[in-house]
């Protein structure tokens, strides 16, 4: 009988960014396995967040959880990643970790094999205020998957289409984002999305 790797929450690092700041990275999984760069936005549920990674750990997945706050730029993450020494893998964000994961993806071609980003469209696209983040944002060139939940993340997520250079998946939330299904379903296309290269 096999049995799965026990589940926990995965061990915290601290890892000094370029801004001075201590970020405490959770690691968790194999580490042979397959990569996964968590943004977290620490305004989001704590408790979904594990439940993915102890999800994607099971499926043998490392995962590389850095919580995004402000100040902490794309350049920051790399940063941190040369620290841990990650050369690559699969970029998820939600929020805030979601516009990073954009701007990692779309300045760091061949650094990163995909992208899932959750109620986020690219930086050149108009948000769902109007607002252009960053107009001159080159285009992505790894898969991508939005999730969404409303009406205008849909808009948004659809414009965006034309600024990937890659297979483009666009998926609606299963539920609430505390709910079980939510976890399922990021966890689900986290893995697909991973598992496409």
């Amino acid at each position: 009988m096999i049995e799965a790797p026990p589940t926990h929450h995965g061990s915290q690092r601290p890892v000094a960014a370029i801004d001075g700041t201590t970020v405490w990275v959770t690691l968790s999984g194999p580490v042979g396995g397959r990569t996964i760069i968590m943004l977290e936005d620490s305004d989001r549920n704590s408790t979904a967040q594990d439940g993915v990674r102890e999800r994607l750990q099971v499926a043998m997945f490392r995962t590389v959880s850095v919580p995004v706050h402000d100040g902490l730029s794309a350049k920051s993450i790399i940063g941190v990643l040369d620290q841990l020494r990650i050369t690559g893998g699969l970029l998820v964000g939600d929020g805030a970790g979601a516009e990073l994961a954009w701007d990692l993806a779309a300045g760091h071609r061949g650094r990163f094999t995909g992208l899932v980003a959750i109620d986020c469209g690219h930086p050149g696209v108009p948000n769902a205020d109007g607002v252009i983040r960053e107009k001159d944002c080159p285009a992505v060139e790894v898969d991508t998957t939005i999730l969404v939940g409303g009406r205008s993340a849909h808009a948004v997520a659809r414009a965006s289409r034309r600024h990937v250079h890659g297979d483009f998946r666009l998926v609606d939330v299963a539920g609430p984002r505390n709910s079980r299904h939510f976890t399922a379903q990021l966890a689900t296309e986290i893995v697909m999305r991973a598992l496409s290269r």
